[in-house]
């Protein structure tokens, strides 16, 4: 089972996760892989693994688009069902998604990926990945780089949003540094004050270095594969958060 789902954040919590995150959080981002997207025509078959509460499904509908999602936390596929429907927003874990009718794009927000247990996991998914798509078809990665992150912990970020009570109910406090060159942390605290909810946690992200992915995902028979710093198309330089991208050759 992926690690992903024993966190509070995305299970026992996972129905709160749109309050200290909510959609204009991923805007830029997702308005990138949307225009990525919009190269592979108007009805482009999409799937967004690690879908979360199906923010980014609900955009690619809205496109046009034909898209499905997959994760495996139950309160966020709940969210993302009442969003898009139970028949696109599946309950699943991504490492072992299986799908007949191939994908003209497959994407995964957020870090999803690095919550694969090991390499040999990420390895295998990218694989599934690669024979998930079309001729031609594109993978879209959004991942975490510890070689660009601090060795050391650094102070938080604090977001303040609209909660039961009111403006700045929901606080979300988080940190990322690096522990070696593939493996990054990422602590959280959430409090609610209204409702005197709270929990802290930290998440541990493995395989997390894109040229390592990069070389994983040229072994697997990708081509074309570009690592970008953010969603403006830079070349990979400083994020801790770059894209990937990469295309399975045409037939």
């Amino acid at each position: 089972m992926s690690e992903e789902v024993n966190y509070k954040l995305y299970g026992e919590f996972g129905d709160r996760y749109d309050q200290h995150t909510p959609a204009h959080h991923y805007q830029h981002d997702h308005e990138f892989v949307l225009s990525r997207a919009r190269a592979h025509g108007k009805h482009c078959r999409l799937l967004d693994l690690g879908c979360g509460t199906g923010i980014f499904l609900e955009k690619a509908l809205a496109e046009g688009f034909n898209p499905f999602g997959l994760d495996c936390a139950p309160q966020m596929i709940g969210l993302a069902q009442q969003r898009v429907g139970e028949c696109r927003a599946l309950l699943g874990e991504m490492q072992a998604f299986d799908f007949k009718e191939p994908f003209d794009c497959i994407v995964s927000l957020s870090w999803s990926i690095n919550y694969c247990e090991d390499r040999e996991q990420l390895q295998d998914l990218l694989q599934r990945c690669y024979r998930a798509l079309s001729p031609g078809g594109e993978l879209i990665l959004q991942v975490a780089h510890a070689p660009n992150a601090e060795t050391t912990e650094p102070d938080f970020f604090v977001d303040k949003e609209f909660g039961p009570a009111g403006a700045q109910d929901i606080v979300l406090s988080y940190r990322f540094w690096a522990e070696d060159q593939v493996t990054m942390m990422a602590e959280y605290h959430f409090e609610c004050v209204s409702t005197n909810e709270s929990f802290r946690e930290t998440h541990r992200l493995q395989s997390a270095n894109a040229l390592s992915i990069a070389t994983l995902l040229v072994a697997a028979g990708f081509e074309r594969v570009e690592l970008l710093d953010d969603c403006r198309g830079w070349e990979l330089n400083s994020s801790i958060s770059p894209f990937i991208l990469a295309r399975k050759p045409m037939e």
